[in-house]
């Protein structure tokens, strides 16, 4: 079967497709060829952006302010994990680096998501560690993607990269979806407690 050019370049990058697979049946339409205008308009970043300093700094900045936020001091996270005081303080600064077993013990303590203080540190947002910090948004979704590849792993093979960045991104546009639906019936709640309380004062 011949190739387009771009599948050519394509299947050179050592992506390797089943050899049988039709790249104009793929879901939502996708080819090969967007996938490569996809991947060369640098919409899909799959480098790590952040210098080991600019990690180190995000991961440094990220457990202070969980650290505050749960109101403790450097002595008492240095009594909680275990280590001395000099190596917590360490290990805040950043000059560790990513230490996977100090992050989850660190992050045992102020009751904090892990992972989402590696990933915070890895694409460099300090928000994303803290917002995923009481619902444990990180680690839900890597429990996720694990049950995923128990069940089904292999099927993910199978689909092209637009097709999973499509996938991935309508599952994320979920989430604003819903924290807009939660506020709507939260604001909803407290107008109808409050209306509730002025009938009462009225008797």
């Amino acid at each position: 079967m011949s190739r387009a050019p771009c599948q050519k370049r394509w299947l050179s990058q050592a992506v390797r497709m089943p050899p049988t697979l039709d790249f104009a049946s793929q879901p939502f339409g996708v080819g090969v060829c967007d996938n490569l205008k996809l991947i060369a308009s640098g919409s899909m970043d799959v480098s790590r952006s952040q210098s080991e300093t600019q990690r180190r700094t995000t991961l440094s900045q990220v457990l202070k302010r969980l650290r505050v936020r749960e109101g403790y001091r450097t002595a008492d996270m240095a009594r909680e994990m275990g280590v001395a005081l000099r190596t917590y303080q360490r290990f805040e600064s950043g000059a560790l680096g990513i230490d996977f077993n100090k992050i989850f013990r660190f992050a045992r303590v102020v009751d904090a998501d892990p992972w989402g203080i590696i990933f915070a540190a890895e694409f460099g947002s300090v928000g994303f560690a803290i917002h995923a910090a009481d619902n444990h948004a990180a680690s839900l979704l890597l429990t996720m993607l694990r049950r995923f590849d128990r069940r089904s792993g292999k099927d993910i093979a199978v689909l092209d990269p637009r097709s999973l960045v499509k996938i991935f991104s309508q599952s994320f546009e979920q989430i604003p979806l819903r924290a807009e639906r939660l506020k709507a019936d939260l604001e909803q709640w407290m107008f109808d407690e409050a209306f509730d309380g002025e009938d009462e004062d009225d008797d």
